[in-house]
């Protein structure tokens, strides 16, 4: 076995590809794919792949010599099947063992799965773990279930980023994986008072079988008045989770008074924002990215216990020859959540 099916990232397209099957270095393990989530920042990166590039490269990631035609095997919400090992492991699970793990190389200095250049990800059949960070998933965890874990991850880190307290009302914006995700972890905190704001029903439905004592759909009501209103004397926490660059700035001007604004889309457009509107009503500004290995496990640990409906969070799987289909259909406004790849198998986008 020295060759793979692989979706690769070129040019802002989805091309299937047959790519070499990595090799394990020094206390890595190669693993078969069973399940791979599609993330919104997939979704983002193959429409401003020129932009984030850039990024790259000032962050190191990229050398000057790669341009924007370079390649990247996106996959980083996953679960895998143990293969092989490579040279000084402890080699503590059997082969065949299910696992999952934050996307992370600490073999070669911590580089992203399924972001970085050079590395294959988990929307490729096979690709590389580091064997320290691996996470047994349990047998009665389905392997589309423990995908999940990654997204339930960042939202997790938001809500602990935030400093929320009991008494304070939470406005989450945007429902999709990741604003669920952040209701899913203030419900299992505690949090009495969680305002869901989406413009599509399904997902504020959603939202409210995550935990939200309140929707609102801001194209029939304000939000922010809402949460005002529900709020009175208290705090407003509100969790942008929606990626639109302008909203911050539509935030800043619109929130209550001494709001915590926590902002966990993703956004790599530079944008315009009056910072006196933040300074007069001093406001705290805070951002979230990525997540600790150990809230990653924990997100695992509460799939596992039945703490979270991920039943519902998947919503449609698909093959490897199937996914630019699926990109098609998330990148058209769908009411889909969760879109599961199964790269070991074809077959189109079909609904769970």
């Amino acid at each position: 076995m020295t060759q793979m099916n692989s979706l690769v990232m070129r040019d802002g397209a989805i091309h299937l590809e047959t790519t070499d099957v990595p090799v394990p270095a020094s206390g890595q393990v190669l693993v078969k794919s069973l399940a791979c989530g599609i993330c919104g920042s997939d979704l983002h990166l193959t429409r401003h792949y020129k932009e984030i590039f850039e990024f790259y490269k000032l962050l190191g990631m990229m050398s000057d010599q790669q341009d924007e035609h370079t390649s990247i095997m996106l996959g980083h919400e996953y679960c895998a099947e143990i293969v092989s090992y490579g040279p000084e492991t402890q080699q503590t699970l059997p082969l065949g063992s299910k696992v999952t793990s934050v996307p992370f190389l600490m073999t070669q200095n911590n580089a992203a799965i399924g972001v970085t250049p050079g590395l294959s990800g988990a929307y490729s059949e096979y690709f590389i773990m580091d064997e320290v960070l691996l996470l047994p998933v349990p047998d009665h965890v389905p392997a589309a279930a423990a995908a999940l874990t990654e997204p339930l991850a960042v939202g997790l880190h938001s809500v602990n980023r935030s400093g929320i307290e009991a008494d304070d009302v939470a406005l989450v914006t945007g429902c999709g994986p990741i604003g669920l995700a952040v209701i899913s972890a203030l419900h299992q905190r505690g949090i009495k008072n969680i305002i869901a704001s989406d413009m599509q029903a399904e997902k504020l439905a959603m939202a409210e079988s995550f935990g939200a004592q309140h929707v609102v759909n801001p194209k029939d009501q304000d939000e922010m008045q809402l949460a005002a209103s529900v709020a009175g004397d208290r705090k407003v926490v509100i969790f942008e989770c929606i990626g639109i660059p302008r909203i911050i700035k539509d935030f800043i001007e619109r929130c209550p008074p001494k709001s915590t604004l926590v902002v966990t889309g993703i956004h790599t457009s530079e944008s315009s924002v009056n910072y006196a509107y933040a300074t007069v009503k001093e406001l705290d500004l805070k951002f979230s990215y990525y997540y600790t290995p150990e809230e990653f496990a924990e997100c695992l640990s509460a799939i596992a216990d039945g703490k979270v409906h991920w039943q519902s969070l998947l919503t449609a799987k698909v093959g490897i020859d199937g996914v630019n289909e699926a990109f098609e259909v998330l990148s058209g406004g769908s009411d889909q959540i969760k879109v599961i790849i199964e790269p070991w198998r074809t077959g189109k986008l079909e609904a769970q």
